[in-house]
């Protein structure tokens, strides 16, 4: 998986992009195939740490936004709300993919209906 991080009002530490990272390795095996590119962007705004992610992945975008007095809770938030989606969007392909008739089956019902 591919950061890139973005800073408003604060500096990107190595250490908020150590924490990034690790939480992503817990949930990276929902991101299989091409890996994805994730867009980090955090922000401090009048005391508040806001954090918002964006994972360009299977054609799709998933997007987790937080804001909290803590920037680590903020980015846990988001990566939460990203793992949801992952989440939900590979169980969909999953499920579309295990409904779907195969092709031998459509000919074999159409050869005894005749």
């Amino acid at each position: 998986m591919r950061f890139e991080f973005t800073g408003r009002h604060i500096e990107v530490t190595p250490a908020l992009q150590k924490h990034v990272e690790e939480h992503f390795d817990r949930i990276e095996h929902l991101f299989d195939g091409k890996p994805p590119i994730a867009h980090v962007t955090i922000e401090v705004e009048r005391g508040r740490h806001h954090a918002e992610i964006v994972i360009n992945w299977r054609n799709e975008a998933l997007k987790g936004e937080a804001s909290s007095s803590d920037m680590y809770q903020s980015l846990s938030q988001a990566i939460d709300k990203i793992e949801k989606q992952a989440r939900k969007l590979k169980d969909k392909v999953i499920d579309k993919s295990h409904k779907a008739t195969k092709a031998g089956v459509l000919t074999a019902e159409g050869e005894a209906g005749d």
